[in-house]
C-alpha cells in the first residue's frame, strides 16, 4: 500500500497523517502476524506428535514453533489473507481524525 497516493476526499494528505496511516499499517501488518501465528500454533497441536523415526523432540519441537512464527510474518507481510487490510479500512477514519496525536504517539516500537 502506497500510503503517500492515497487522497482523503480529493485532497492531498499531510505529513502527519501519513505518518499516522504508516504506523496504521504496520500495527495492521503486526497484529495479522501475530494472528496467523497464533493459527498456526493450534493447528500443529492437533498434528500428531510421532513420524516415521518415532516422537518428536524438544528440538524439533522448537524448530517448528520458530517455523511456523517466520510463515506467519511472511504471511502477514503478504498480504495474502487480508486481516490488516480489512483492520486498516476499518480504523483508516478515526486515525486521520486524530492524526497530530497518533503520528507523535510515544508508544515503543513492536508493542501493541
Amino acid at each position: 500500500m502506497d500510503i503517500k497516493n492515497v487522497a482523503q476526499q480529493g485532497k492531498q494528505l499531510t505529513p502527519e497523517q501519513q505518518q499516522a496511516l504508516a504506523r496504521l499499517h504496520d500495527a495492521a501488518t503486526k497484529f495479522e502476524g501475530v494472528f496467523v501465528g497464533m493459527l498456526l500454533q493450534e493447528m500443529r497441536k492437533t498434528a500428531p506428535t510421532t513420524g516415521i523415526f518415532g516422537q518428536e523432540s524438544a528440538s524439533e519441537q522448537t524448530f517448528s514453533e520458530m517455523l511456523d512464527q517466520q510463515r506467519a510474518t511472511q504471511i502477514a507481510n503478504s498480504g495474502s489473507l487480508g486481516v490488516a487490510r480489512i483492520l486498516e479500512q476499518q480504523l483508516r477514519q478515526t486515525v486521520l481524525a486524530d492524526a497530530p496525536a497518533e503520528a507523535k504517539s510515544r508508544r515503543v516500537e513492536g508493542e501493541f
